[in-house]
């Protein structure tokens, strides 16, 4: 993988391939950059807590014959640099939004946020609405889930798994905890943040359920189904923040879409551009 530094004065129009990576400097920070392709409207690729930016790879060579594709590792992940915390959504979006200035990635853009990348992408969107062409969220994270399945959980017995033990200590409490994540995500006042986000309008959205519980290997077996429409109670919720939202269901998929079929986000996000360049059309022949 190649590794190379620009900064604002140094910003070339021409994209690299999905697998090179810059390091951009975005103001005393330097953030780990990747793009392919070339057009608009560019789409930026926002990964959760679990998993760093490269594992948008696959979906990112899906796209970019049709448009420029952006990824980033954020602040304390990847090849990025750290940041003081405890940090907030939205000095996660204030990062991203001075990133894509700095790269010239022109909006506006399509976003597409996995998990918690999907609660940053809303607020995102919500913050710089006219920078946003259209979203998609992949399985993404929910304000409540956090109250509606930390009293779900089932309780401790000592031969269970290590990672169900782990998970369920995150779910219950270890969320509240700053140092819980390497980001020093302040959760407690991200969460607030995105309930300040009710509505996007008429913004396109598109949101994509995986069998997160149905395939959670460290839930008893005879739970998981009663999780899983849990989730997707949540995951329609997200229906009412647009009047042109779809949604679509990736049921063999874990939580991780964009590792397990990252096809199904490809057509997604596909489908979106073809949306939002029809309306753009409409519009400019008005």
């Amino acid at each position: 993988m190649t590794n190379l530094n620009r900064s604002a004065s140094s910003i070339a129009a021409a994209t690299m391939p999905a697998d090179a990576v810059e390091m951009i400097d975005i103001g005393g920070r330097c953030l780990a950059f990747s793009d392919g392709g070339a057009g608009a409207p560019a789409v930026v690729l926002e990964t959760g807590l679990g998993a760093e930016s490269r594992e948008w790879t696959a979906v990112q060579r899906g796209v970019e014959d049709n448009t420029r594709v952006c990824r980033y590792d954020r602040a304390g992940r990847g090849s990025s640099e750290p940041a003081p915390g405890p940090r907030t959504a939205f000095d996660l979006v204030a990062d991203l939004n001075r990133l894509l200035r700095i790269a010239n990635v022109r909006p506006p853009c399509i976003l597409v946020g996995h998990s918690f990348g999907g609660l940053l992408m809303r607020l995102y969107a919500h913050r710089h609405r006219t920078d946003v062409a259209g979203l998609v969220l992949v399985d993404s994270m929910h304000e409540d889930q956090f109250d509606v399945f930390g009293p779900l959980f089932p309780p401790p017995r000592a031969s269970e798994p290590a990672a169900l033990r782990d998970t369920r200590a995150f779910w219950t409490s270890g969320w509240r905890d700053s140092q819980s994540t390497v980001e020093r995500i302040d959760f407690a006042s991200s969460i607030e943040q995105a309930r300040s986000v009710v509505s996007l309008g008429d913004l396109p959205l598109h949101i994509i359920t995986a069998g997160t519980f149905l395939n959670q290997p460290v839930l008893p077996i005879l739970q998981r189904a009663a999780l899983q429409e849990r989730w997707d109670a949540l995951q329609r919720s997200f229906l009412r923040l647009s009047s042109c939202a779809t949604q679509s269901f990736a049921p063999a998929s874990g939580h991780f879409v964009q590792r397990d079929e990252p096809g199904i986000v490809v057509n997604a996000i596909r489908k979106m551009l073809a949306r939002v360049t029809q309306t753009s059309v409409i519009e400019s022949s008005r």
